[in-house]
């Protein structure tokens, strides 16, 4: 009995040990006035950055495979808004730039289950690191996108719902299917949005940097508190 008693204290310290570290980890890396649902499940506490004033929406699932101590395995930038059940699998590294907009199920795949030998179970052969997932700046994914690793998609785009992008998009792109295909790209000199068949290569000298976009962007003010209502229904009805 007294073994029992031993055994139990033991295992409510480490959960209590567990709750704390957990707790600093929230405070230590979520910008201020971000909101994260009660719902949302972070496995790799230690290992995420959330920047400031940003949403996590209801039933967000983030698990980062591989949680190795000072190791940072998803980044989410200022003013992001991440819709309801979105799921982030994180390899290497997942970032998520500043100002991006996620509808609901939309997933970021960037590890897979090791299937080198078909001659073992794939639930215990554990998960793979070598694929970033990069979203740039200001990016717009509709319902149910997929994004694969080794992905990184340009500052400025559209993806449109249940698309799955298994490759590099450059900036300021709306992108359909599966697979997906670059349908239009925004042209700097007429300052509007153009077939791809007529972007020509010549025009992408006219793109203006990250930096200089984030700039622009920073220009209008953002107030994500009223989108708070569509990140859960603990908000209630409108």
């Amino acid at each position: 009995m007294h073994r029992i008693k031993t055994l139990l204290f033991i295992n409510q310290f480490r959960q209590f040990r567990k709750r704390k570290n957990v707790e600093l980890a929230k405070k230590q890396n979520v910008g201020s006035n971000t909101y994260i649902d009660p719902s949302v499940q972070v496995l790799g506490w230690q290992n995420i950055r959330i920047g400031r004033n940003s949403i996590i929406s209801q039933d967000t699932w983030i698990n980062i495979n591989h949680r190795e101590e000072g190791k940072i395995g998803l980044l989410i930038g200022n003013n992001c808004f991440i819709g309801r059940r979105n799921f982030f699998s994180s390899g290497t590294l997942i970032k998520i730039g500043d100002y991006c907009l996620t509808a609901p199920n939309c997933s970021f795949l960037g590890s897979d289950h090791v299937y080198s030998s078909p001659f073992k179970p794939y639930i215990a052969t554990g998960t793979t690191e070598d694929g970033a997932i990069d979203l740039g700046a200001n990016c717009w994914l509709g319902a149910n996108v997929t994004v694969l690793k080794g992905v990184k998609i340009g500052y400025g785009s559209i993806i449109g719902a249940a698309t799955v992008v298994n490759r590099d998009i450059p900036p300021l792109s709306i992108v359909v299917g599966n697979p997906c295909r670059v349908i239009k790209r925004f042209d700097m000199q007429q300052q509007t949005w153009v077939s791809a068949k007529d972007y020509s290569e010549e025009k992408d000298q006219y793109l203006m940097s990250e930096a200089e976009y984030l700039k622009m962007l920073s220009k209008t003010e953002v107030n994500m508190n009223g989108l708070r209502i569509a990140s859960s229904n603990v908000f209630g009805d409108l």
